[in-house]
């Protein structure tokens, strides 16, 4: 977080899904980062260091899980979420990087302040670690 800014990744291959949340993001005050792939946000995140992270499931190349696994051992401080279209149960993986199924958030969101209010605690917790 810079100068109380929450920071944001979003990492989605959907280019429109990526600049509506972004929008909606902006909006509340985030700083908003994106990226296409797993692979093109691994490049990014560590220069970045963003204080919430959120994941497509279904990329191209590695996919959602894969890439917050790696992601995570990247940046540990960062709060992870996966934003996926499809029923998903976490993994042993995933909960042992702290991710619970509290952060896996169903395709489409209807109410974006849902979003909001978990980036905010996610991103709150991390500061007081």
């Amino acid at each position: 977080m810079s100068d109380g800014v929450v920071t944001v990744m979003l990492v989605d291959d959907d280019e429109m899904i990526r600049d509506c949340v972004t929008a909606y993001l902006e909006d509340e005050g985030f700083m908003v980062y994106g990226a296409d792939s797993g692979e093109a946000g691994l490049k990014t995140i560590i220069s970045l260091r963003p204080d919430v992270c959120i994941s497509d499931m279904r990329l191209p190349g590695i996919n959602g899980e894969e890439f917050l696994i790696k992601a995570h051992a990247l940046c540990p401080a960062t709060g992870y979420l996966l934003h996926t279209g499809m029923l998903y149960s976490l993994s042993y993986e995933l909960y042992a990087i702290g991710m619970r199924p509290e952060h896996v958030l169903l395709k489409p969101i209807h109410d974006l302040s849902k979003l909001v209010a978990i980036i905010r605690q996610i991103a709150a917790a991390g500061r007081k670690e």
